[in-house]
């Protein structure tokens, strides 16, 4: 027994050096087939909170990510890089209380193996403080002014108190929740979604806290001053525009007009509308400006300017004629050759301005078949029309090919 035990003794470092030699040769052959690479990690890692305590919040800023360096085999680098395991940055907030403090960034990889050879930053400090929530009344803030023979009723919300939460010193910094609504100008009723506006002792926005609700709907009758009224503006013309020519638009700026009196009753007499003094269109055959001012009955005034602008709107009445045996001629055609055209005349149907149309001479209309470099034959060809008058134009032909005989 003996013997064997020292027989083994000689033998046992042969046998680990053996091993040793076995497990090189292994990581070796390991290493060589899929060797290990260093590098950054491709993506920004988001840094997650854990463990927050739900009556604390987090004041300040904290890192939003972490930049990573890692080692590991190719393999692994091809499930990292595809996103395919987790990587996690991890801020463990358990058991920490109000106070500032400095925590660690831990690095977690659902992968083997891994080497994690930096990161940074490796901690951050926060600051936790008790979470707070207290009601305001909101208050409405009217922005502007409404238009002027105009005024508004008291706002009615659809929620009239707030609830402000977060950290117990922005809580404390806030001293009224606003709802600011627009009235600038307005003539009709407003309806609007309003954000509201939590604010401090100078009226500056709060924004560290949150609002619930955050939007309310404010709804706001605006109705005319005794006295005043809005009507619309009626443009009056006299005459008619030249021969060939019409009225196509005539719109007003402004399109209504505010008046006033002192006596109501001749505000309520009013049907609705104010007209202006008479433009002439009498021979007119283009588009103009022209300034006007408006009739208005005695008593009554125009609040801000008393004329409007208006543009009148002159175009050409667009008509069409058919004419027709309009004769059809032959042109480029080498001599001696001679053509016979079948038919010799066609009809046409041209469009343009009114007034041009009628001084049109339809005497001197030709169709002209383009015959240069025709030899002798018969052929069947499409004529090239047009009118070298300006704004008229062809609408159609007829017939749309000739039977042209060459001798």
């Amino acid at each position: 027994m003996l013997k064997a035990l020292r027989s083994f003794a000689k033998t046992l470092p042969l046998m680990i050096t053996a091993f040793i030699l076995a497990v090189a040769v292994w990581i070796m052959a390991v290493t060589s087939s899929d060797p290990s690479v260093e590098k950054a990690y491709p993506s920004a890692v988001p840094v997650e909170i854990v463990g927050q305590s739900s009556d604390l919040v987090i004041t300040g800023e904290l890192p939003e990510n972490i930049s990573l360096t890692l080692r590991a085999p190719t393999s692994i680098w091809e499930s990292l890089t595809s996103q395919k395991v987790p990587v996690r940055a991890i801020m463990d907030l358990s058991g920490l209380g109000e106070g500032e403090h400095t925590v660690p960034i831990q690095v977690q990889i659902g992968i083997r193996p891994v080497e994690i050879r930096s990161y940074a930053p490796r901690s951050a400090s926060i600051q936790l403080q008790t979470l707070e929530t207290r009601s305001f009344d909101i208050r409405v803030i009217n922005q502007g002014a409404v238009a002027v023979g105009f005024q508004s009723n008291p706002a009615v919300l659809s929620e009239t108190s707030v609830l402000v939460s977060g950290a117990k010193s922005f809580v404390a910094l806030v001293s009224e929740v606003r709802a600011v609504v627009k009235l600038t100008d307005a003539k009709t009723d407003i309806n609007q979604t309003i954000t509201l506006q939590p604010v401090d002792a100078n009226g500056s926005v709060v924004k560290e806290v949150s609002l619930s609700p955050e939007k309310i709907t404010v709804t706001q009758k605006v109705v005319e001053r005794g006295g005043y009224r809005n009507v619309v503006v009626k443009v009056v013309t006299n005459g008619q525009p030249a021969s060939g020519f019409r009225l196509s638009s005539i719109p007003v700026y402004p399109p209504t007009v505010t008046v006033y009196s002192s006596d109501p009753a001749l505000i309520d007499a009013l049907p609705g509308y104010i007209e202006t003094n008479p433009i002439d269109l009498s021979k007119k055959t283009v588009s103009f400006d022209e300034e006007i001012g408006l009739n208005l009955p005695d008593g009554i005034q125009v609040i801000d300017d008393p004329s409007v602008l208006v543009r009148v709107e002159i175009t050409p009445i667009i008509t069409s004629q058919s004419i027709s045996d309009v004769s059809v001629e032959a042109v480029g055609l080498n001599t001696p050759l001679e053509a016979i055209i079948s038919p010799e005349k066609v009809d046409i149907i041209v469009s343009g301005p009114l007034n041009i149309l009628e001084s049109l001479d339809l005497t001197m209309l030709r169709v002209v078949l383009d015959l240069t470099d025709y030899g002798a034959g018969t052929y069947t060809l499409e004529p090239e029309y047009s009118l070298n008058i300006p704004d008229v134009k062809i609408e159609s032909i007829s017939p749309t090919t000739f039977k042209v005989t060459i001798k």
